[in-house]
This record gives structure tokens, sequence and C-alpha cells, in this order.
């Protein structure tokens, strides 16, 4: 019996889930919030029972929030430390890694080297490896990749529009993110529609904080929103999306910003939050919209626009589209953000049954993918709760069964 812990760590946070791989059944859960900051809190769910338990923490650092992820476990029925075969670690930008890896100090160079890349979430992440290393020092421990889905991209879709040697040099290219997602979403729709992946042309929008929507074609990702950084393609929360980058120079002169504050507010300070003023969160955005707010209701606009204006641009890329995929927190959630995206769309074959399109928000928490076609629509328009940790553990599963056998596994 292999029993996996896939580790999610943020900035501020660090979700958990363990998982019995033979019959991949979730065991425990768990959501630890607000990580050094006031007023944390701690979710955890016990699946065999269904219930979930809720408190209020003080959490200083990663090592403390380790520390109670591992309290919890115990005290819900992990007996050993040993039962845990492996740990999957969610890391974001692989680098020179193209697959699921064994933490060595290979994979934590790596991550050093590509923090500037992600500048707000690697150290978090290095940090809550290491500290877990050291918790669980029988366990085989796995860095598994954001950016592994989309290795398929092909170069001339990849390259940026600079100098070569950035490229055959140094390896700036896109590389893309939300991959486990986008991955696990497209399967599921195949398996929803009952067709092989491989005969379907998906674009797949995964809507949260962070957003990407990504070109998949035959169950390969040939082009995404995402870049090298976290920054490119779409208005995200607190993040930009696409900026003109002679624009920053401009900026960065008029407002006497170094490189590192301008990242600070393209990261931080931008996207709707930015726009609106009020939130970086799509509820409080709408209902200050529905309030008459002309700020929200701009940032809400771009916010659609720019979805709109890239599921084209997939659309186009495949030469066509079979499936819309709707996924992440506003992706699932936002009845209004999925109406106004595919609103003038007919004539390119997306059509939406508002009917259907409200009852995900009402009473269809638990259904996995919901179908909201409009019964005329060429394009299947579909919601799906994505699960991410099961496509880290099966990754993660794969590692351990070579790790075990010597390499010498077929």
């Amino acid at each position: 019996m292999v029993k996996i812990l896939v580790i999610n760590s943020g900035s501020s946070s660090l979700k958990y889930t363990l998982f019995e791989m033979t019959s991949e059944t979730e065991l425990f859960s768990g959501s630890i919030e607000r990580i050094g900051l006031n007023q944390g809190t701690h979710s955890f769910r016990d699946e065999s029972s269904a219930t979930t338990q809720n408190a209020s923490v003080h959490i200083e650092n990663q090592g403390q929030a380790l520390d109670m992820m591992l309290e919890t476990l115990f005290k819900s029925g992990l007996h050993r430390m040993e039962e845990i075969s492996a740990v999957a670690h969610r890391v974001g930008h692989g680098g020179k890694y193209k697959v699921a890896t064994p933490v060595d100090e290979g994979v934590k160079q790596e991550i050093r080297r590509m923090t500037p890349m992600i500048p707000l979430h690697h150290p978090a992440m290095l940090k809550e490896i290491e500290e877990s290393m050291i918790r669980m020092p029988n366990a085989l421990h796995v860095a598994v990749f954001d950016t592994s889905f989309h290795r398929t991209i092909p170069d001339h879709a990849a390259i940026y529009g600079l100098p070569y040697h950035y490229f055959g040099e140094r390896g700036y290219r896109k590389t893309g993110f939300h991959g486990h997602s986008h991955d696990y979403v497209s399967s599921k729709a195949a398996e929803f529609l009952s067709t092989p992946i491989e005969d379907l042309n998906i674009v797949s929008c995964h809507l949260g904080n962070g957003a990407s929507i990504t070109a998949i074609q035959g169950g390969r990702s040939i082009d995404t929103t995402l870049g090298m950084t976290a920054l490119e393609g779409l208005i995200m929360g607190t993040r930009s999306g696409d900026v003109d980058p002679g624009l920053l120079p401009i900026i960065m002169k008029e407002d006497s910003l170094t490189p590192d504050q301008t990242i600070h507010m393209l990261s931080r300070e931008s996207g709707l939050l930015g726009i609106s003023g009020i939130s970086p969160d799509m509820r409080e955005v709408e209902t200050a919209a529905r309030a008459g707010n002309e700020r929200a209701s701009l940032s809400f606009d771009a916010f659609c626009y720019k979805v709109k204006r890239y599921i084209g641009a997939m659309m186009a890329v495949m030469g066509g589209c079979d499936v819309l995929i709707f996924t992440g927190g506003i992706g699932r959630n936002s009845h209004a953000v999925r109406s106004r995206v595919v609103e003038g769309m007919a004539g390119l074959g997306f059509m939406i049954d508002e009917s259907l399109n409200i009852g995900p928000d009402r009473s269809t928490a638990d259904k996995p993918v919901m179908d909201i076609s409009h019964p005329d629509s060429r394009v299947k328009i579909l919601v799906v709760r994505t699960f991410e940790e099961i496509m880290m553990a099966r990754e993660c599963l794969s590692v351990y069964r070579q790790h075990s056998c010597g390499g010498r596994c077929s």
C-alpha cells in the first residue's frame, strides 16, 4: 500500500492531501492559510467520515505549518511516519527539469535559479521542501512542476521576439503554468464526452487569482497564455497580465521605481485590484460593479474581454475548437464571467444555455463536470472541477516506482 502526501506551498499558505494510491483514494486534506500573518486558519477534512474541522491558528513559518499538518494527520489515523512512501512537492518553475524528479541538491539549486521567474512562490516552496525532508527523512521527496505539461509547446510558439541568444543560450521561452489543472480538466472532459482526447481540440480556461488559457490539441499543450514568468497573458487578481514592454521603462523613470519595485507593482498591485481599487477577489468586484462602481465594472469588463480574446486566439492556432472548459475559482463559480465571455461568440460556435449556466453556482458543487452548452452550440462548453493534487500524486507515484526498482521498471 503506497501512501503519497501532496504538498502545495504558497507564500503564506500550505495545502496538503494524503492519498492511498492503490485505489487513488483521498484520505485526508487540509489547508493552512495566512502563515506569518494574524488570524490564520487551518481547515482539515477526513474523507472517510466526510467531516471538516476549522480552527483559528497562529503559524509563524513553513516549518510550524508542517508540524501542524503532521500532528493533525497523526491524530486522525496516520500511525507511523514510515506509512508515507513519498511526498510530492509542487514547484512552480521546473527550469531545465521537464518531468517530476526526486529532490536532490541539483533540483534545489534549479529552484533557486528560477526564483526570479516566480519570486512570490519559489522561496516558500523551497523552504517547505527543505523542512519536509528534515521531518520525513525516510520518504522519497519528489518535485513536480507546473511547467511540465507545457513542454510540448513548439519552439515557434514558445520563442520571444528577442535576440536569438536569449532563447538559444539562456533558454528564455514560454513555459506556462497551471499544467496539472489543464491536464486534469482536459482528460476529465474527454472522459465525460466519451471521446478519445486524441480526437479533441480543447480550450481550457483556468480562471482564479492566477489565470491562464491553454490550447490542448490531442491531449498536448501547444500554446498557453502564461509565459516564462507568471505575469504574461490574462488580467489576474493582482497581476497585470500583458503590458506593452516599452511602457515599463517610462513608468520606472516617471515614478522612480527600481526593477524590484516594478515587479512588485506588476505582481501585487495590478490586475483586478489595481484597476478596481477595491479587491483582487472577483466576487467583491462583481458586487461592486452591480452596485454601480465604474472602476469595478471596468475591471470586470477588461478581465472578460482578455479571456474572450485569448479563447479566439487558441481556437485559431488549433484550427477549431471542440470543447471549451471553465475551471478554477472564477471559472467554476462566476456564471456572470462565463456568460460575458461567451456573449457574442455564437458565430464561432459558442452558445451557453443560461438556465444551466447559473446551476453550478447553486447546487452542483459536488459535480465534477457540468455541461452548460446550448443545444445549438457547436462547441461543448463545460464547467469542470479541477483536481491538481491527484495529477501530482500520479506523477510522484511513477517516480516512486522507478526509484523503488532501481530504474529497471518497464
